[in-house]
């Protein structure tokens, strides 16, 4: 009898139903993308959250979960990625993790948004009544009641959406309500409480979320979850986008080109002040900002360039720094932004304007110490001495001559190359007369 026949039949029976089995266990292994959102929320959070979406949808996940760990951040990027999510064509669960994580202010909004939302052990949300600053002894105040109850309202429609306690949520804003993960599931504002990812996904699997009408059923029990992590691009957004770095930018443009104005011959500070503040008005088109604010700013650099040019030995210096100090503490117009950035901000500000103050007394101090001195030098009292040419004279150009840049022409007409060493034999009003040092060797 031959066996071979039974026996190969056998053996592909065996492999045929291993393969079944396996496809079938790779066909239902479920990813969920997740997403860790940490610290201010900005522009680049937005453009995150937006790009993970799109990821999400194109990558046919399961969900996107939306770790969330944030004292809060800018109204027009929160309103954004509220939006992305209530029409977002995959489910997401929103997620405030790990223990002590918080989801205040801006955070709540976002939270709340979700098609499912959970809390893990020892966190908090709410807090999210908007706030402004206001210069002078009064600091943060409440914002406007027109603005509370705009966003109040916008807190209960998102609950409603989403079938959560509006006038609960609505007291997140109007009465800066907070509550950690257990009493935020008992009274309905969270779906879950969720040690871990695992434990979240786990209690997720099974339940149904209507996307656009549609009714879907999560199967994530198991699933592989794969983190995303900001880009290059999106990292430098989030960081210009946040109004204290915009203000730094703001005032190193203000003062690299105020230098090289001042430094004839060099580009480096044009350059870095141009730079600056390019990366400045593009961060602070992220925002909103007051008109206002940036009109003092402009004034408070008027007098200080009108001090360095038309010493006024400080008047012009107290005034710009009043102006500067005012200004920047009115910029910001966020009423989501946390009480701690604002104190992080007035301590930024507050240094600025003392570096400044300080830079200009520097230079008052000297002008009197060299108003009080007698003149270095008459009609003709640099010649014989010696410098060096700091670009080519051909036959004019400029020379370094004892710490001061002057106009200088050669004496014969001929050209002298930059960094040659000269001596002045003469002067023609403010041209020095200039013959090129055959000596190299200082005198």
């Amino acid at each position: 009898m031959n066996l071979k026949l039974p026996v190969r039949r056998l053996f592909l029976t065996i492999l045929t139903f291993f393969l079944l089995i396996t496809g079938a266990a790779k066909a239902e292994a479920q990813e969920v993308l997740l997403v860790e959102i940490e610290g201010t929320i900005t522009a680049g959070t937005t453009q995150f959250i937006q790009e993970s979406l799109a990821e999400a949808e194109q990558g046919e996940y399961e969900a996107l979960l939306l770790s969330l760990n944030t004292p809060g951040g800018l109204v027009d990027a929160t309103l954004d990625i509220i939006q992305d999510i209530l029409n977002s064509p995959v489910p997401v669960l929103t997620y405030v993790h790990p223990r002590g994580a918080i989801a205040a202010s801006a955070g709540t909004f976002i939270m709340l948004s979700g098609h499912l939302a959970a809390m893990a052990p020892g966190t908090t949300i709410g807090a999210a009544m908007p706030v402004t600053m206001q210069p002078g002894g009064e600091g943060q105040q409440k914002a406007s009641e027109k603005t509370i109850k705009f966003l109040a309202g916008h807190m209960r429609n998102i609950a409603e959406e989403r079938g959560r306690p509006a006038e609960l949520a609505g007291r997140f804003v109007t009465e800066n309500l907070t509550l950690g993960a257990e009493a935020a599931a008992d009274r309905g504002v969270i779906d879950f409480r969720a040690q871990d990812y695992t434990a979240l996904l786990e209690q997720v699997d099974g339940r149904v979320v209507n996307l656009g009408g549609k009714e879907v059923a999560l199967s994530t029990a198991g699933a592989e979850l794969n983190k995303r992590d900001m880009n290059f691009r999106q990292q430098v957004s989030s960081f210009i986008s946040n109004p204290q770095v915009a203000f730094i930018l703001l005032m190193l443009g203000v003062y690299g080109i105020f230098f090289g104005l001042n430094m004839p011959g060099t580009f480096v500070p044009e350059i870095i002040g141009a730079l600056s503040l390019i990366l400045a008005l593009f961060g602070l088109g992220m925002f909103d900002i007051n008109a206002l604010g940036i009109v003092l700013i402009v004034i408070a650099v008027i007098l200080f360039v009108a001090e360095a040019f038309t010493p006024t030995f400080g008047i012009f210096t107290a005034l710009g720094a009043a102006a500067l100090l005012a200004g920047a503490l009115m910029l910001p117009v966020e009423p989501l932004l946390p009480g701690g950035w604002y104190r992080e901000f007035i301590i930024t500000v507050l240094g600025m304007v003392a570096v400044t103050v300080a830079f200009f007394i520097l230079v008052i101090t000297k002008l009197i110490a060299s108003s009080r001195r007698p003149p270095a030098h008459r009609d003709f009292g640099l010649k014989g001495f010696g410098g060096f040419a700091t670009e080519d004279l051909n036959p004019e150009g400029l020379i370094k001559i004892r710490g001061e840049w002057w106009r200088a022409r050669s004496a014969g007409g001929e050209v002298i190359p930059k960094e040659s060493r000269v001596t002045v034999r003469d002067k023609d009003g403010m041209v020095l007369i200039v013959a090129k040092k055959e000596n190299e060797l200082p005198e």
